[in-house]
């Protein structure tokens, strides 16, 4: 619904949020460690021998760097940046550049989100780094001489102050942590319905994509190559599709508490 000065109602807005459900359940497997090797005997007099016959040789330097442990490249393909890779069709390489920047984008607002949230706690010394009800309460307790309130419009959330006496630093810091919390709520919010589609857009277009490829690329070695990396991109673009719904789901409910706070009823 929107007014006559073409603002949306809070309410509503607030209400529409409330409605859904964007839990994903996120992949819960992990990689084993790789197996260590047995280089002597388990035989102690066996080791002995072999010791006395020859002088233990230093083993050859590797040229290659040290592989990162599994475990390690596991939690930075759960958590890390989308990287498109190319796969030689203009206008698919258009697309998977357009997701991976989007969901980038998108993943950098929500850790600012939860970056900051934290802030407020930790400057407040909050029991729990995830609740903005407690920050406020803590911040009203810290500076009781003025009067604080949350102030929401739209999807947009401030600290209000009114005061007889000057604003301390430390107050117009947490104001201006409020601001920013607020704008990267938003931005979390904005790109989740435009990301899904262009998301599923991607997933079910797999065999046509395939098809596209082949047919732009003759030779067999770069064509294979390519392929690679149209599959790297799908399990990228999968990541992001679970991931996604995540953030959008806890932007929600902080705007959701936000309104509260300020006393709008869903």
């Amino acid at each position: 619904m929107r007014s006559a000065n073409g603002r949306a109602d809070d309410s509503e807005m607030i209400r529409d949020l409330r409605g859904t459900d964007f839990s994903v359940p996120l992949p819960q497997d992990s990689v084993p460690l790789p197996k260590k090797y047995i280089l002597f005997s388990p035989t102690p007099t066996r080791s002995i021998q072999v010791l006395s016959r020859s002088r233990p040789q230093k083993p050859a330097e590797s040229a290659r760097p040290p592989r990162p442990a599994a475990t390690d490249v596991t939690l930075d393909q759960k958590n890390g940046r989308f990287i498109a890779r190319r796969v030689g069709v203009p206008g698919l390489d258009e697309r998977f550049t357009d997701v991976a920047d989007t969901f980038n984008t998108q993943q950098e607002h929500y850790e600012t989100m939860k970056n900051k949230l934290q802030t407020l706690a930790s400057r407040y010394h909050c029991p729990n780094n995830d609740s903005l009800s407690e920050c406020l309460k803590k911040i009203k307790e810290n500076h009781e001489l003025c009067h604080i309130s949350l102030e929401v419009k739209g999807y947009d959330f401030i600290l209000k102050v009114r005061s007889e006496a000057e604003i301390s630093s430390e107050l117009k810091r947490t104001q201006e942590n409020v601001t920013e919390l607020s704008r990267a709520t938003k931005s979390v919010i904005s790109v989740s319905t435009k990301l899904h589609e262009m998301i599923d857009w991607l997933l079910k277009a797999e065999d046509s994509m395939i098809s596209q490829i082949e047919a732009a690329e003759s030779r067999h070695q770069e064509q294979k190559r390519l392929l690679d990396n149209l599959k790297e991109n799908l399990k990228e673009a999968r990541r992001a599709k679970e991931l996604s719904p995540k953030y959008r789901k806890e932007a929600g409910n902080l705007l959701n508490e936000a309104a509260q706070l300020s006393g709008i009823t869903p």
